[in-house]
């Protein structure tokens, strides 16, 4: 009797282990698309999302079999790579626009010193 408790007790939370489980791979999983998705209409370069994709891949395949752990450690993987690759992205994009206001910064110094030439000759000239 005693026996039978302990046997249903451990089924009861080897079901619970299951559901939650389910739950976080279908979790990963959804945050995986949606990280795909921003990446997509970023109109990344696909080199950099390549194995992200593939990790993709790889969990929605573990999903099927029912490998749950393992669906949910390449769900994250994926969603991760594409995280780098857009964080990537943005950085080459603002240090592309850091050099170019570094270069009118520059300019507008120069215009500053030419400027600044033309009114010490003038008022030089008018004294």
């Amino acid at each position: 009797m005693k026996l039978s408790g302990i046997v249903i007790g451990v089924a009861a939370m080897a079901l619970v282990g299951c559901a939650g489980n389910q739950q976080a791979m279908e979790r990963s999983l959804s945050q995986a698309e949606g990280a795909k998705t921003i990446a997509d209409e970023s109109k990344l370069d696909a080199s950099l999302t390549a194995g992200a994709a593939a990790d993709l891949d790889s969990a929605k395949s573990y999903a099927e079999q029912g490998e749950e752990e393992q669906a949910i450690a390449a769900a994250e993987k994926s969603a991760l790579e594409y995280k780098l690759a857009l964080l990537s992205a943005e950085r080459d994009s603002l240090k592309k626009a850091d050099a170019r206001l570094e270069g009118d910064l520059r300019g507008d110094v120069e215009r500053k010193l030419i400027y600044q030439s033309i009114l010490d000759q003038e008022t030089k000239g008018a004294k």
